[in-house]
This record gives structure tokens, sequence and C-alpha cells, in this order.
């Protein structure tokens, strides 16, 4: 990771360097140590002043660290070979022997790392911000850092997004279960770089323009573009101006023997490799910005160093049988100043960073760049801490002598078998067979003089007992890491009870649990870290997307104020169900809403519980199936419009066929008097009539048009029919 060219200028807003006049709080300064000469007077000259000084204290720092590490380094080389499967060849005394490996520690460490992977990064957000209310603040300045909170957490969310986080964890992840500790690194990249674009040409032309107080009339140049025309133009262009996290490597990675934590630790080293145009870059900046002491570097004595340095990271591979190169190709006089790579080593305290080359000299030794948050700006756990240890256990640690009785089971297995059908012989001194002639071979004859002259030599077979054996072993590892064959998707060993797969799931969630709370610590310094140099070095506002409680996205603006404050971070991921628990719990969501409509429960959210069950299938785009409270809203709405007009018309029929008895009672009075039925009685019959087959038209030719906005509704709810 180390210091980017252009930090210390951006930190201190200095002009023409990364992030010209930056607003930035002032820089605070490492307290400089100074050399006290025999009679007690401080010399003016700080301690750094002398770089074999600082070369020779800083070595010593790292021999002590190196020193300690190593005896760690070996355990996991082994454990990294047990993981991707890789064997030593035989002996001659053991040629033709099975010598195989068994990938059960790989089987079982995938299981792990898919669970830790999937419960932190199975919804967005990643992870979710809280104000921390201090003792002073009153309720209203708390409501609006609760609003800041959100665009400090949508921020953060997509930074881990540009940074390729999912990637990066998934390694991580790998480290931890493979290595005695697992490292990431957060620093702030700023890159700028030039970049070649076509531009439209443009042209300036005289504009007769109408003066401000209408005088007269003023010949002003302006520019427009030309149509058709474009030219190639070289800008300098902002590649990446953002938070960057890095995963280290064990071996690029060197502790404080002493500590105990990441921040226990005194001091830790990190080393990278850069060639020595990054580095001249990187100084020079730093030399500019002021705040620490930059050394003058003799290039022609490291020349060829770092060949030999780079030897210890290639065991790893070379361990493994994968050759590596030790050090750089011969790129020729010509090219090895720019191409030929160094190693670096960045030295780090809570307050203090320092930069060695090659082992050989010390570059830089000034203040920790990072003062918001004032630590070493890395984040490292192991998958079983251990109390008072800086490394813990690995998980292949855990199994790993499991594993070797497992391939030494499976290739005595492999040989017994290979023993039984090709028998041993015995054969009488005097005898003329030759040795060729007992190997085994389809239709071969062995001529002989008396049957006694040769005899197989019996070799019982144990591969039944080896089965057995083996399913011991499987369990053994099973119980050992709390991944049963339920979890990892495989059929058990022998048929298992609902209730039995339900105990052992629910006991491993128990144990994997646990587990997640440990590593949640890990992604809660990594957004505080990413959160400090938020708070640090952003200037300028930014834009990112804020998703809501049904995972819907919008972009929310963000100014550089918005995001400073004291926060709580909680991960948004949580631990997975296993598949058996996952059914369950939909069986048990969907008696849930049933239940609810059944009893118009007020205190049950009837839509809420359906959205977790239609979420409980996991199926990607489902959730977008399911409409949304607006349209239920709308459709209830809709389906009271039409029973309340339906009754309305229900009610005009009724009284338009009473008035229709009412006349014909009437008509046939007058006809039994033999008196004539009015004109006038006979014309509202008729109206009555065409009127009420009029409605009965309407009512059943008319559908209520899909939209209707809900205030047009609830006025045609509440008019009378």
């Amino acid at each position: 990771m180390g210091i980017d060219p252009s930090l210390m200028a951006a930190m201190t807003g200095q002009p023409g360097m990364g992030m010209p006049g930056m607003p930035m709080l002032p820089q605070p300064m490492a307290e400089e140590e100074y050399v006290v000469t025999p009679d007690g007077a401080e010399e003016d000259e700080p301690k750094y002043a002398d770089p074999e000084a600082r070369l020779s204290e800083l070595l010593s720092l790292f021999k002590a660290s190196e020193d300690f590490r190593r005896q760690y380094d070996e355990q996991a080389l082994d454990w990294y070979k047990l993981f991707v499967g890789h064997v030593e060849e035989l002996g001659e005394d053991r040629a033709g022997r099975s010598n195989l490996h068994i990938p059960a520690t790989y089987e079982m460490l995938d299981t792990l790392r898919a669970r830790l992977f999937k419960a932190f990064f199975g919804a967005r957000p990643y992870i979710d911000f809280k104000p921390r209310p201090q003792s002073t603040q009153d309720l209203q300045s708390i409501e609006m850092d609760a609003k800041k909170a959100k665009l400090a957490a949508a921020l953060l969310d997509e930074q881990l997004e540009k940074n390729g986080i999912q990637v990066k964890w998934y390694n991580w992840i790998t480290s931890l279960l493979n290595f005695p500790a697992a490292v990431f690194g957060v620093g702030w990249r700023y890159e700028t770089r030039k970049v070649r674009r076509r531009k439209q040409v443009k042209r300036t032309v005289v504009e007769r323009q109408l003066s401000p107080d209408g005088a007269g009339v003023t010949m002003v140049p302006v520019e427009q573009l030309v149509d058709g025309q474009f030219q190639e133009v070289v800008e300098d262009a902002i590649v990446w101006d953002d938070n960057e996290i890095v995963h280290i490597d064990y071996f690029d990675f060197w502790p404080d023997p002493m500590g105990h934590d990441i921040d226990s630790c005194r001091y830790v080293w990190h080393r990278v490799y850069k060639t020595k145009p990054d580095i001249e870059r990187e100084l020079a900046v730093l030399e500019n910005a002021g705040g620490g002491k930059v050394y003058n570097i003799d290039w022609e004595e490291l020349r060829g160093v770092s060949g030999d340095i780079m030897s210890a990271q290639s065991e790893r591979m070379s361990s493994i049988g994968y050759m590596q190169p030790t050090s750089d190709p011969d790129f020729g006089d010509e090219h090895t100043d720019r191409l030929a790579y160094h190693e670096v080593l960045h030295y780090w305290e809570d307050n203090r960073h320092a930069i060695v080359i090659d082992r050989k000299t010390v570059a830089y030794d000034g203040p920790n760049p990072y003062w918001r948050h004032g630590k070493k700006p890395f984040a490292v756990k192991s998958f079983d801490p251990l109390p008072g240890q800086f490394y813990g256990m690995s998980a292949v640690q855990v199994i790993e002598h499991l594993q070797a009785e497992l391939n030494t089971l499976r290739n005595q297995r492999v040989d017994n078998v290979a023993f039984v059908l090709n028998r041993m012989w015995g054969v009488l001194r005097s005898s003329t067979l030759e040795p060729a002639d007992l190997v085994s071979r389809p239709g071969a004859i062995i001529p002989m003089d008396r049957p006694e002259e040769a005899w197989a030599i019996p070799t019982p077979d144990v591969t039944q007992s080896s089965y057995q054996e083996e399913a011991i072993l499987r369990s053994n590892m099973e119980n050992a890491l709390g991944v049963p064959a339920i979890v990892r998707g495989a059929t058990p060993a022998r048929k298992e009870t609902a209730t039995e797969v339900i105990t052992k799931n629910t006991n491993a969630s128990i144990r994997f649990d646990s587990k997640i709370m440990i590593v949640e610590e890990v992604f809660k310094r990594l957004a505080y870290l990413m959160d400090c140099n938020n708070q640090q070095f952003i200037d300028k506002t930014k834009v990112a997307r804020q998703y809501g409680p049904d995972g819907a996205e919008q972009w929310a603006e963000i100014t550089p104020d918005s995001v400073i404050g004291e926060w709580d971070y909680i991960p948004a991921g949580s631990s997975i169900d296993p598949a058996a628990n996952r059914d369950i719990r939909r069986e048990q969501l969907a008696q849930l809403v049933m239940t609810a409509i059944q009893t118009q429960n007020p205190y049950l959210d009837v839509y809420e519980l359906t959205k977790q069950w239609v979420d409980s299938f996991e199926i990607r785009g489902l959730a977008t199936a399911l409409k949304t409270k607006e349209q239920i809203q709308q459709e209830q709405m809709q389906m009271q419009y039409q029973q309340m007009l339906m009754m309305a018309q229900a009610q005009q029929q009724a009284q338009m066929q009473a008035q229709q008895q009412q006349m014909a009672q009437q008509a046939q009075m007058a006809v039994s008097q033999g008196q004539q039925i009015p004109p006038e009685l006979l014309q509202q019959a008729m109206a009555e009539q065409q009127a009420m087959q009029q409605a009965e038209q309407e009512a059943q030719a008319m559908a209520l048009p899909q939209g209707i906005p809900p205030q047009a509704m609830a006025r045609y709810i509440a008019s009378d029919f």
C-alpha cells in the first residue's frame, strides 16, 4: 500500500501537487527525537538527519519482526500445500506406491469460504452507519446526524463496489482459512495520467451585441463548435481519487513480536515492490510537501539487490512445484532503471511512517499521513484467535493431522488392492523360473517342473475396514470445523431423519455465527478506516447510490461536510441459514401469512410478511413480481368504487321497477274502468323502460379504467350515487 505520490500534497493542500488548494485541517506533526550530547545539550538537527542511524534502528526492528514470523512460515507453507492438494514425490524406495491427496480440506474450507463470503455480500447496502450521540447533543442535531449517516454509508458502499471488494474479500477469506492471519490495508489513492481524447473543434466569431445601457452596439468574441470537425488533445485525467483497499499477502506483513492485535503492536511492516520512477515520484511529492525527511538514494548501490530479496517470497510457489523467478530478467542498462523492481518496506506506527528500500537505505521518515484516524492502516484477523497472541489458528491447522491420516488411509487401500491384484510369489532357490514369468498378465502360462516350485503369498483384503475408518475420519473433520454433509450440499454417509438434519444445521449455525461475529470486527475496521479517510480527503461533491428498505436504489448527492461525524458501523449481512432451515422458515412464513389473513390481526402487516415469504425463495428478480403497496391500495379503491357503483345501479333499478309497477297498476285500473290510458303515462313508461335498459347496458359494459389517481378515486367513493 504505502504512501501515494500525491498523498502528502493532498493533505497539505499545496498547489501544483495532487489536489491543489484542498482545504484541510492542520497536519499534526510527529514528535521529533533529538540526539543528546554528553554534556546534556540538544543538537539543532533532529535525529533523523543521520540516515545511517535511522537505517540501523529500522533494520533492527525489522529483524525482530522477521525472526518472530519465521517460526510460523514453515507451517503456513504446509497448510497451503494441504489446501491446494500438493504432495511430495515419492523416493525410489517407495516407487510404484500410491501417492494421492484427497481434497477433503478444500471441500471443508470451500464451504466455510462460501458462507463467510455470502454472509457479508448477500444484499446491498453492505454496511449501515448509525450516529453515535454525544452527551452534549440535542435531539435535533441527533436527527441531522442520522441523515448524514445514511449519506456516509452510501458513499462507503459505493467505494467498496469500486474497489472490487467481493474479489478481495474472497481472497482475504482464503488467507484467513489457510494462514495464521489475514491482512487488509486501507489507504487513499490519488492518481492522474495523460489521456488522448477527441474533441470538437471550436472557432471564435465576433457577434454584434447591444450594450448594457442600450445606447450602442459592441463587438463581442464568441466561441462556437464546428460541426463535423474534431481534433485529438492530450489532457490530465483523474483516474482514481478515492479509498483503496488492498489484500496483503501473509508473507508481505510483519507484526511487532510483543503485540497481540494490530492496535497493541507498537509497529508493523508492509512490503511492496516498485520501480525506480514510481519511487522517485513518491519521494519528490513527499519532499515538496514537507512534514518528514526525504533522503538521497544511491541507485547504483541498490542495483541487483532486490533480486536476492524476492527469492523469499517465491518460496511458497516453489514449495508446490512451480518455478518462480527469484530475480528480474536482464533489462539492459537502457531499461533497468525504468523496469527493475525494488523492495519497498513501509514501517508504520500510529503516528509515524518510514520507507526502507532494498534493506540498504532509508528513503523517507515522517508522520503518519492518515491523521484523521491516527492508526496503523491495516485490519488483521485469524480464523481462530488465541488469547494474547498475534497469530491464531488457521482452519487447515485444525484438520491438518486428520487430512494426513485420510491420505495415508486412502493410499494404503489403493496399495492393498494393487497387492491383491498383483500378488507376490515365493519360489524355490533351485527354481529355473525367471521373475518376469511371475508377472500377472492375461492368459499367461508359467512352465514349472513341479507344483511346489512357486506359490502365491496371500494378501488379505482390508478395504472393507478402511471404508469404515474413512467415514469416521470425515465425520471428525466435519465436527472439527462445523460443516456437516448437508451444509456442504453433499449426501450424508447414512440416511438421516429430518430432526437430525435440523439439529445438525442448527448447531453448525451457532458455531458459524460466532465466527461471523469475529470476522465482523474486520469489516467494521475497514469501514472505520475508509470513513476517516473520507472525512480527511474529500473536498468536492460526490454522487453515490442509496438503497431503500425494499432494495430500490436512488442517487444521492454527498458534500464534504455531510460525511463528517462519529458513527457506529453495522455490517448489513447476516449468517446464512442452511437449506433445511430455509425450507422450514419458508413454511413458517406461509403459515403466518395465512393466519394473519384469516384472523385480520391489526397488529400484523400482511404485506411485509408476504414480502419476506417471497424473499425466502432466493430467486433473482422474484421480488419485482410483488405488487407495491400503492398498487394494492389502488386496486382496493377500484373494487370499492365498483361495488358502490353496482349498489347505486341496483338501487336505481329497484326504484324504476317500483315506478313501472305503479304505472302498470294505474293503467290496469283505467282499462277496467273503461278509461283511456293518459298519453303522458305511456310516454313516462316508455322513458322509464329505455332508461332501465340503458342502465343495464352501461353496468355490463362499464369497466373501471386502470391508473385512476388515488385522490380522484377517493372523490368517487365519497360521492353520492
